[in-house]
């Protein structure tokens, strides 16, 4: 990579961001496209601050993480539907001075599972927060039947009236008949890798075990289900697909279809090994 004058800069916003590959994805993305641009990662607890960054520096395209996806909301001049609906954006694209607001995670989702059939399906949702909300989002496109796990009920229970569904507790888990069950909840990612977020549950082969977590690539989670001998789809498949959206939007080229995809995701397994 060759940084110019004309090298244009984006970056990726959060607190903190030691272990984010945003910037890796996207610069292996502008190398292999010809793009004369470069992603650099700042992280910062004021994010008025960093929206004004944003706007001085004439940034394009900003990835926006934890914990800033629901609080960047008030800061933008317009977005799409789905951002007011989940109520988290992590993506900005800047035009002639005006930020708006994308949600490539719904991409993500739609990316990782897109060779599983949702259709009618059991699906098992740990967690109720904005990762949470997406895929409910993507489900209830699918007409999947959706059971809701959660630490808070109340949380679980006000997604559950918004997207449909049946809240449950551990308790009730081995009763039920699963057949896809995704983790949206950080329980299992680096450092604590030996955690688990539902424990005593017995796996089937039939199922299948989406981890929204990719570091590591192969959470206790995915471990116990591949036991189990069921499918199991990495984290890193979601990081990959909401990523290149991001670029998508940001270039209008599609290339989540194209070599790109592949080539990026092995670069991530690699790297996250």
């Amino acid at each position: 990579m060759v940084i110019d004058q004309k090298t244009k800069l984006n970056m990726v916003i959060g607190f903190p961001l030691e272990h984010s590959q945003s910037p890796l994805l996207h610069n292996a993305v502008y190398d292999m496209l010809g793009m004369n641009a470069v992603m650099l990662a700042f992280a910062n607890q004021n994010l008025k601050t960093m929206v004004q960054s944003i706007k001085t520096l004439s940034i394009a395209l900003t990835a926006v993480t934890m914990p800033y996806k629901e609080k960047i909301i008030k800061y933008l001049d317009d977005c799409e539907p789905e951002v007011k609906l989940l109520k988290a954006a992590n993506t900005i694209i800047q035009r002639e001075g005006k930020l708006y607001g994308y949600n490539t995670d719904v991409a993500g989702i739609q990316y990782a599972l897109r060779n599983t059939n949702l259709t009618k399906k059991n699906v098992l949702i740990i967690g109720a927060g904005g990762a949470a909300r997406a895929a409910a989002y993507v489900l209830q496109k699918k007409r999947a039947h959706l059971f809701w796990l959660n630490r808070s009920k109340s949380k679980a229970n006000a997604l559950a009236q918004l997207f449909g569904g049946t809240v449950v507790n551990p308790q009730q888990i081995n009763e039920l008949l699963l057949d896809v069950i995704i983790n949206t909840t950080p329980v299992g990612m680096y450092p604590n890798i030996d955690v688990l977020p539902l424990a005593a549950y017995q796996f089937q082969s039939h199922q299948t075990v989406f981890d929204m977590i990719y570091n590591p690539i192969q959470t206790q989670l995915l471990k116990q289900a591949k036991k189990a001998k069921a499918k199991i789809i990495f984290g890193v498949d979601m990081f990959v697909g909401q990523g290149l959206q991001q670029i998508e939007l940001l270039t209008n080229k599609k290339i989540r279809s194209s070599d790109v995809a592949d080539n990026i995701r092995k670069l991530l397994l690699k790297r996250l090994k």
